[in-house]
């Protein structure tokens, strides 16, 4: 079994997790040594951007994955999402600079996500993709809104930014690939009852 880890924010609590379930996750020493695969009592834990996660397992590369919904919906992810995870929740927001016009230009890591929140209330903008720092598209004008994650909202705060509607609720999800789902049903509910019973503990 393959599993795909999202290297960042997620990584420390999903290994965590992994752990407390009675999987033999990579040590911090065999992290500091930046190779990007390990095996470990059976499993192959691969270790790719967050980002990456929900690509792998989608096209069979990774067996499971821990991604944010933020990712699984922007890639199209159709994989299941057996696990929600109580840790690393934020919410996915429409933030505006101060005193902004209406809204005809918007930066975003999520082009796919915020095309359909705006054809939803239909609203036509030019979408601005960036790929870091997405408030400052607001704070130097490049657009006078933005769509990114708020985990505690300083940095909204801190550049005097206006939280104006709520995108998306976003979460860590276990997700599956539907082939090992259909192949190895055994293996797939053993994974599952094990995390959620971790992850029922950490929370």
């Amino acid at each position: 079994m393959r599993i795909a880890i999202p290297k960042g924010r997620l990584q420390e609590r999903a290994l965590g997790v992994l752990a407390d379930a009675g999987y033999d996750i990579p040590s911090e020493t065999d992290l500091k040594t930046r190779k990007l695969v390990f095996d470990r009592g059976g499993i192959e834990w691969i270790f790719v951007k967050d980002g990456d996660v929900p690509v792998y397992v989608e096209h069979g590369a990774a067996d499971a994955g821990i991604a944010g919904l933020d990712q699984i919906l922007e890639h199209e992810c159709t994989a299941y999402q057996p696990v929600e995870f109580p840790f690393g929740h934020c919410r996915m927001m429409l933030i505006a600079a101060p005193g902004a016009p209406p809204l005809t230009k918007v930066a975003t890591k999520y082009p796919r996500i915020t095309r359909q929140f705006l054809d939803q209330r239909g609203v036509h903008a030019e979408i601005v993709p960036l790929s870091g720092s997405v408030e400052l598209a607001a704070v130097l004008n490049l657009t006078s809104h933005v769509v990114d994650l708020v985990e505690t909202g300083e940095t909204v705060r801190i550049h005097k930014l206006e939280m104006q509607e709520v995108v998306a609720e976003i979460s860590p999800r276990l997700i599956v690939g539907k082939n090992f789902y259909r192949t190895e049903p055994k293996m797939v509910r053993e994974l599952i009852a094990k995390i959620e019973e971790a992850a029922r503990v950490a929370s």
